[in-house]
């Protein structure tokens, strides 16, 4: 299981916790804020996580309270490369502040977007994972 805690020198930052169970979709937790500070090491730790051989990564962004243009950036990263290699990033229940920024910036159409890990993993196995980008939110 991948554990990551990744702080800024005034406390606050990042964490990035990912399931144990290696027979299913990686879901990554993020937790806290994602910020210039960590952004770029966040983007690689995803990166390796997603090496492990899935059909696609669902992130979990329940615990998010924070992420600003370069979290975007790392995201967007993310999905180009995945997709490369017919894989997808899946985004599950982003609080209201980061759900308004993902309409604000057009990502909720570039990436599918899920109230719970169980309906991000059920899209995964029905084959509806990398059909022509993102889903409608799912309330």
């Amino acid at each position: 299981m991948l554990n990551a805690s990744l702080l800024n020198p005034e406390g606050s930052g990042c964490s990035l916790l990912m399931s144990s169970d290696p027979d299913s979709v990686p879901i990554l937790s993020l937790i806290g804020e994602v910020d210039l500070s960590n952004a770029p090491r966040i983007y690689s730790l995803m990166w390796q996580s997603s090496q492990k051989g899935a059909v696609s990564l669902i992130l979990n962004l329940e615990k998010l309270d924070f992420m600003d243009s370069s979290g975007l950036q790392v995201l967007l990263r993310l999905r180009e490369k995945l997709r490369t290699r017919k894989q997808d990033v899946l985004l599950v229940g982003p609080k209201p502040q980061i759900k308004k920024l993902l309409k604000l910036t057009g990502f909720d159409r570039l990436f599918s977007l899920h109230d719970t890990d169980a309906s991000a993993k059920l899209f995964i196995e029905d084959g509806q994972a990398i059909k022509g980008g993102g889903q409608p939110w799912r309330a």
